[in-house]
């Protein structure tokens, strides 16, 4: 059985202590930019160059996250910086940009590069991909299953997330933050618009829709060790250093127990931050939470409520009982009050409280307590009905004592183990230590005294004096396995002596510890590069998945096809069997549709394709081809012609890195500076293209929005925010997935032809899901080209028009 390494967050140094302490095995955190949690406290060089050190010497490595988007503009800085990180000897950086891992693998061979979840690598292919450019290791997507997971065949390590907040949206992919706040999920400044309430057009009750339980695989961890994970990781930088102490604490006792195959439960980490727990798509288990922040542990139902009291028939199961100075939680329906038991409260039996005899039990281990809490509201709620409210345990005051031990106490850290051999050499005391670290790695060093032993005066400095000055560690993370004393015992010298030798030894040790991992750093200069291609003919491409479009579209170069899912409702299906004949009849129609017109037919494939889908769309590949039916693909999974712009296209290095694809979209993130860029430094501009107008994606999640007890009501596929803003929601070809849109169309039609001067050439326009006379799009853009922008026919076709995210 392979036990998994614990990977815990580490938003500041204070919190690298408590995690070093509570039993991580490995950290990961992040410098004040280029980090997926740009508003964590997060880390300066010096304190990087310090958490190493720190780390190391506690046998605990250090994962740095540069898991943003790079703009071009941003590529030296971001190279150099990945050089100074390589120097200090951080064990390996958690990447997202394509074009940043193509300059690592040129600039810094050895750095070691753990793929993002915000990569989105949900099959093999892309896998495969990674692999093949050096990823060591890659952190998978929170959808996916342990079916799905079992079956990937790599050399590369895998890593989950075990524990903490879940997004709707598949990391990476989720552009709500960027087009709603302005603030990109992508560059580390989500505002995290998932979490507000929303509501489902049809459906009068506003909800948190988007906001899922957190993830808690506490009780999965047999099941994840069996499937071969390197690692697990813990969610939260944004933290406090309680919930870092308890969770990580508690998730190392129970790794701890998987060899004795002991069971560990653990009440403990629902009260130090929690929406709910769900084991997420890891088993098929889903559910939102009842509200955007801290719920706690479900302790009960309240049975009774009077002013001054409150009754809680306390759950069965429940081991940990409210004290004073405990917090608790009480839900019915839309309302929740919070309150802090003030006095110490009382437990009775059930059976005494419906007597009305409210006796003190002393065995809390019955199933039948009741909870009694006193002067409960300062305020009168005589008005709200708590009868039935459901309540939970949101604080637990022994638990901060507990975190507080862990963080200045705990030592669940692996030591070194360390050799100590004394001796003399010419009367002078000379002391040799061999380290050997927890990843096999020895380091040796002697150091001598510089004062002589002597001929004792009254009495001699005996062997076992010379072992207990050798034994004491000082504060040290070593355990001493052995002392070698070759000394007879008769001579003297000042006990200091002693101490001081020891203390140079563990100091030389520790300084050879950190050098071990360092490197020299280097200096990055990126070659200039400049774009000299002129005079290229704009183009037009149009998406859609609308065959009416195909037999009127005209004056474009090509058309991205999207194959429509035969079931659009919201209901999304848990296992899939793909309908193939639905799949080929509708290229082969769509192909002799398109025969002899003047645009290529390119088969677009959805963005999120987890294997079995992968399995069918080659199938019927494989099919149309048979028929003479060859079509070329866009595809974000490395096999395709084109590239879709959920590849996170922002930077040029990322286009070079991709050569096996004719045409890439770039990222609708990007602003006016951003493209202008780009397009100075590109040297084929001819392979990029830019969407012009349409509605964007801006979440792809594998969470239902409605489940089965609701989807019995009356709704539309529109989201609704509290600014009555209407999102578009469709499900994807697997049906394993749905799709937000945003509420209004992008638009760059006034900015085109300063586009095309600057020497974009390639332009999109989104017809999917549009009406039927949608394709008149082309001839606005076509016109405009010709600096005759018909506006009001554009929002006749169009009513609701935005500018680009510039």
């Amino acid at each position: 059985m392979r036990i998994p390494e614990l990977l815990a967050p580490v938003g500041s140094m204070e919190h690298l202590k408590v995690a070093i302490n509570a039993g991580a095995s490995s950290v990961y955190l992040s410098g004040k930019n280029y980090g997926a949690r740009k508003f964590a406290k997060n880390f300066t060089l010096d304190e990087i160059t310090e958490a190493v050190n720190i780390a190391h010497m506690h046998n605990v490595k250090v994962y740095v996250t540069v898991n943003t988007l790079i703009k071009q503009d941003e590529l030296e800085s971001v190279i150099n910086y990945l050089s100074k990180l390589y120097s200090i000897g951080v064990d390996a950086v958690l990447v997202q940009d394509l074009g940043l891992i193509a300059l690592i693998n040129r600039y810094l061979p050895n750095l070691k590069i753990h793929a993002s979840t915000q990569l989105t690598c949900e099959n093999q292919l892309k896998l495969n991909y990674l692999e093949s450019k050096g990823i060591k290791r890659v952190v998978l997507p929170r959808e996916m299953k342990k079916e799905e997971i079992k079956s990937l065949k790599t050399d590369m390590e895998l890593e989950i997330f075990a524990h903490g907040a879940l997004c709707y949206s598949y990391s990476g992919q989720c552009l709500l933050s960027s087009f709603k706040g302005g603030r990109s999920g992508n560059r580390g400044t989500c505002a995290q618009p998932c979490r507000q309430k929303y509501r489902i057009q049809g459906i009068k009750k506003e909800d948190y829709y988007l906001s899922p339980c957190d993830l808690s695989l506490f009780n999965q961890l047999k099941e994840i060790s069996d499937l071969n994970i390197a690692c697990i990781k813990i969610e939260g930088r944004m933290r406090s250093k309680e919930y870092l102490a308890i969770v990580v604490s508690n998730y190392r006792k129970a790794l701890n127990k998987l060899k004795s195959r002991k069971e560990t439960e653990s009440e403990e980490i629902s009260l130090v931050f929690n929406r709910g727990f769900i084991q997420g798509k890891f088993n098929n288990n889903t559910k939102r939470s009842i509200r955007p922040g801290h719920i706690g542990l479900k302790i009960g139902k309240v049975i009774s409520a009077k002013k001054n009291q409150i009754a809680i028939k306390l759950d069965d199961s429940i081991k940990s009982i409210p004290q004073k100075g405990d917090g608790l939680l009480i839900v019915k329906r839309n309302n929740d009050y919070g309150l802090e038991i003030s006095q110490n409260p009382l437990i009775t039996t059930l059976n005494h409280f419906k007597k009305g005899k409210n006796k003190q039990i002393k065995d809390l281990t019955r199933p039948d307590k009741v909870l009694i809490v006193k002067k409960v509201w300062q305020n009168k709620k005589s008005d709200f009905d708590l009868n039935d409210s459901t309540v939970y345990l949101t604080k637990r005051h022994e638990l901060t004592k507990k975190a507080k031990e862990i963080e200045n106490k705990g030592n669940n850290y692996v030591k070194s183990k360390l050799i100590l051999t004394f001796s003399l050499k010419n009367k002078f005391p000379l002391l040799k230590g061999r380290l050997t670290l927890a990843n096999r790695k020895t380091i040796e060093s002697e150091i001598r005294g510089n004062t002589p032993f002597e001929k004792p005066i009254k009495k001699s400095v005996d062997v076992d004096t010379i072992k207990k000055q050798l034994s004491k560690v000082d504060n040290y993370p070593f355990e001493i396995t052995q002392i070698n004393i070759n000394y007879d015992g008769t001579l003297f010298i000042p006990i200091s002596k002693i101490n001081e030798l020891r203390r140079n030894l563990f100091k030389t040790l520790e300084n050879e510890v950190i050098n071990s991992y360092a490197h020299e750093l280097e200096r990055i200069v990126l070659p200039e590069s400049r774009n000299n291609v002129t005079n290229l003919e704009p183009s037009i491409s149009f998406y859609t998945n609308n065959l009416k479009h195909l037999e009127n579209v005209e004056n474009v170069k090509r058309v991205y096809l999207e194959i429509p899912p035969q079931d659009d409702s919201m209901n999304i299906h848990e296992n899939c069997n793909y309908n193939l004949n639905y799949m080929i009849n509708f290229m082969k129609e769509a192909y002799d549709i398109s025969y002899g017109k003047d645009y290529e037919l390119i088969w677009k494939w959805p963005d999120i394709a987890h294997d079995n889908l992968i399995k069918a769309l080659n199938k019927v590949r494989g099919i149309l081809n048979k028929m003479h039916y060859n079509i070329p693909v866009m595809s974000n999974c490395f096999n395709g012609e084109y590239g879709p712009y959920s590849m996170n296209i922002t930077n040029n290095e990322s286009i070079d890195s991709l050569k096996n694809y004719n045409l890439l979209t770039i990222s609708p993130e990007l602003r006016k500076r951003d493209l202008e860029e780009i397009i100075m430094h590109c040297k084929n501009p001819d392979k990029i293209e830019i969407i012009a107008q349409g509605s964007i994606e801006l979440m792809k999640t594998r969470y239902p929005l409605l489940y089965k007890s609701e989807l019995k009501k009356d709704y539309g596929n529109y989201l609704i925010d509290l600014k009555n803003n209407k999102f578009p929601i469709h499900k994807s070809l697997s049906g394993e997935e749905l799709i937000i849109f945003s509420d209004s169309e992008l638009s760059l039609i006034d900015e085109i032809n300063y586009l095309y001067r600057i020497g974009f050439c390639n332009f999109a326009i989104d017809g999917r899901y549009k009406e039927d006379d949608y394709y008149k799009m082309i001839d606005i853009y076509n016109s405009a080209f010709k600096k005759e922008i018909n506006k009001k026919e554009l929002i006749e076709i169009s009513p609701k028009n935005t500018l680009a995210n510039y």
